[in-house]
């Protein structure tokens, strides 16, 4: 939810799989709120920042940035600004570790 920018959505880890997905969903309408690119990008750095100052490592010692994925579940259609966000957030942690997906959910 974008409303809360401060908190991590999801925590998932299959067994047996080094993978750690952080997700953050969108609700359906939520693209509609004046400042929701704006709440994506505060969110997008909350996220960053808990996988690359240490947080996610607190909780899971053997976790590492390039074991990380962020995965932005979208329930309604996102504004191409937001996509744009994405991208350029995609870029900008491609070299750190985190990699960055977008995902339509139905």
């Amino acid at each position: 939810m974008l409303a809360t920018t401060a908190e991590i959505d999801a925590i998932q880890k299959d067994p047996g799989s080094r993978e750690f997905r952080l997700y953050l969903d969108v609700e359906r309408g939520e693209w509609l709120l004046p400042r929701a690119v704006w709440l994506l990008q505060e969110k997008l750095n909350a996220y960053a920042s808990f996988v690359l100052d240490g947080k996610l490592r607190e909780l899971y010692p053997y976790a590492q940035p390039a074991d990380v994925r962020i995965v932005v579940r979208s329930r309604g259609q996102a504004p191409a600004d937001a996509l744009r966000l994405v991208e350029l957030v995609r870029a900008a942690l491609a070299k750190d570790g985190p990699q960055l997906l977008f995902e339509q959910a139905t």
